[in-house]
């Protein structure tokens, strides 16, 4: 549904004003058990020790060589060698993991095209209206896992009619259900990718929450990457906003990775030409501090912080989930990330039935989603009983 997210979370921050009891789970940004903003000391130190030099002159477009450089390192983790070594890989800078996704359908689709999603989802048709693209969807779960057999039929349906398509998976943390796909599950997609040989795909594998997975290995499925064939191309959005929780520097890279040089350096430079003529160029100050947190004794210190704060989330995370299923509150399938949906047979109604009642949230296809990294434990403490109340669930 295209409703203005800030615009939801402009509301509940002026109902604070006026009443304390507003619970605002609107928004996906990290707030500690204080309800203050960030909750990593080690970026907020960094981002007030940047030079003049680090934050006022003009940054290369595509962020640098040594950005560049970090970025595929940071995003492959311990499986770059193994990947750069079968696949080539270059990068981008981008204003946030949305920029990645907004030049990915500029750079890569035709107008008219439909890129391929899942019918619930973040709001990626605002990104497609603009590129004027359609939106062509397959059912995103199958009881509690991922519907294999709807992405299938329903590929296979788009690509008789379109030869290149932009497929997008939202992995792992998926907004706005906090589904994370198992290692079965994604390879069997790669696999499904790879049957599409009359096609062009672009994988675009949005992995804006990629820190905050509770999986074992959280690049593990990264390194499934190589087994896709010539066909297709693979983009990673990366949000280095979400990553470090400084979501209004618009910190962000398209990673590109493909069994073909050519093709590899042909993207770089229209992704390059694309933000020279839209956005001109991601903020230097944003590139500095990955820059900054690249190097190995900031890194550490930094995960020091992102273990806390992934802890907190995952407690707020257990206490709601766990109330819902006691008192028969549904939600989609849910296995960590910043996000849960309540189900409901009219969201747009729904949403604004809570509002009345100063609780505010975001209205998706099949429900209600509800920020909760935003919200302490004692906001979340009996919060899945009054939502059953208030929409009679």
């Amino acid at each position: 549904m295209a409703v203005d997210i800030l615009k939801i979370s402009k509301d509940a921050i002026e109902a604070a004003k006026h009443h304390n009891d507003v619970i605002n789970a609107s928004i996906g940004m990290f707030y500690d058990e204080d309800k203050k903003i960030g909750g990593m000391p080690t970026v907020s130190n960094a981002i007030k020790g940047l030079t003049d030099d680090e934050l006022l002159p003009y940054p290369a477009v595509d962020g640098g060589p040594a950005f560049r450089k970090n970025v595929i390192s940071w995003v492959l983790g311990k499986y770059e060698k193994e990947i750069t070594e079968k696949m080539f890989v270059s990068a981008c800078a981008t204003p946030g993991g949305s920029g990645a996704i907004a030049s990915t359908f500029s750079v890569c689709a035709t107008p008219g095209d439909s890129i391929f999603v899942s019918d619930i989802r973040w709001q990626y048709e605002r990104f497609a209206d603009r590129a004027k693209l359609n939106v062509f969807e397959h059912h995103l779960f199958k009881g509690d896992g991922f519907d294999l057999d709807s992405f299938k039929s329903r590929l296979e349906s788009l690509g008789k009619t379109q030869k290149r398509i932009i497929v997008i998976i939202n992995d792992p943390c998926h907004n706005p259900t906090g589904f994370t796909l198992s290692e079965t599950e994604f390879k069997s997609i790669l696999s499904i990718l790879n049957e599409q040989r009359n096609n062009e795909i672009i994988f675009l594998y949005d992995l804006a929450y990629l820190e905050y997975s509770h999986e074992t290995d959280n690049r593990k499925k990264i390194s499934y990457l190589p087994l896709l064939e010539s066909h297709v191309t693979t983009i990673i959005a990366f949000s280095g906003s979400k990553t470090f929780g400084v979501y209004g520097m618009r910190l962000g890279a398209a990673i590109i990775l493909s069994q073909s040089e050519s093709r590899t350096k042909e993207l770089h430079l229209r992704y390059v030409n694309e933000a020279r003529g839209s956005w001109s160029a991601t903020p230097t100050p944003s590139i500095e501090l990955f820059n900054k947190f690249a190097e190995e004794k900031h890194r550490q210190d930094f995960l020091k912080d992102l273990e806390k704060i992934n802890a907190i989330v995952q407690a707020r995370s257990a206490s709601f989930v766990s109330q819902a299923r006691e008192i028969g509150l549904k939600t989609h399938p849910f296995r960590s990330g910043f996000y849960t949906v309540v189900l409901t047979k009219n969201p747009d109604q729904d949403y604004l039935k809570l509002a009345e009642h100063r609780i505010f949230a975001v209205p998706m296809n099949g429900g209600v989603r509800f920020a909760l990294c935003s919200l302490s434990q004692k906001e979340i403490l009996g919060l899945p009983q009054k939502i059953k109340k208030i929409l009679n669930l």
